[in-house]
């Protein structure tokens, strides 16, 4: 199975960044990393394995429109599967090869894991209460697989004052097109967190600059 994974990325913190890639080049099955530059300057990145698009603007949809073209990239390269990753984030070393073989055996069109709730220096802090595949999903834990990869174009459907929550939409675009999808409540990527509620759900102090937010959603940028 060739999977890809897309990244889309504004001015990202350049270590948090590495970190994403490393942990792409580090599952334990091979997956290639397609990073999309959305406007800014290009990251520097050694030892890069993947493929590096650098848009000349910035769409300001969240990393919306760079997923699609990214996307867009791997279907080109006949991907299977298309993972998506923000940059801030990261996976653990099986995240795609337990759920690409969960899909694998059941046919599904789509795949879904839950996620760790990690301080910004990386540590982590509890499993995640809200990412469900029911309520909330989150981008990073989604994986898509060939025979759904026409809704796709969801990420670029919403409006501007909805695009922070696309991701819901395609979730929801997927399952309400019938197509054989799964949550699986195990927690294996890494979400990096500002959010001030997590830190009130681990029952430990928010850092300085923490987000005051109540919807949850990814720290995406505009």
């Amino acid at each position: 199975m060739k999977i890809c994974v897309v990244t889309p990325y504004f001015q990202e913190n350049r270590e948090w960044l590495l970190n994403a890639h490393a942990s792409v080049k580090a599952q334990t099955v091979p997956a290639r990393h397609i990073l999309v530059c959305d406007g800014t300057e290009p990251a520097q990145i050694p030892d890069f394995q993947g493929t590096h698009i650098v848009l000349q603007r910035n769409y300001r949809d969240y990393g919306n429109t760079p997923r699609l073209i990214g996307c867009y990239n791997a279907m080109a390269q006949d991907a299977d599967a298309i993972a998506f990753l923000d940059a801030d984030n990261w996976y653990y070393a099986d995240h795609l090869a337990f759920l690409t073989d969960i899909a694998s055996r059941a046919g599904l069109g789509a795949v879904a894991s839950s996620r760790m709730l990690h301080r910004l220096d990386g540590t982590p802090m509890i499993k995640c209460p809200t990412v469900d595949g029911h309520v909330f999903i989150d981008t990073s834990c989604i994986v898509v697989f060939r025979s759904a990869f026409r809704h796709l174009i969801s990420w670029v459907l919403e409006p501007q004052e909805k695009a922070a929550e696309t991701d819901q939409f395609l979730w929801r675009v997927l399952r309400e097109a019938g197509t054989p999808m799964a949550f699986v409540d195990r927690a294996s990527v890494a979400y990096r967190t500002r959010h001030q509620v997590h830190y009130g759900q681990a029952q430990e102090p928010h850092p300085p600059g923490a987000v005051r937010r109540t919807d949850l959603h990814g720290d995406r940028y505009h």
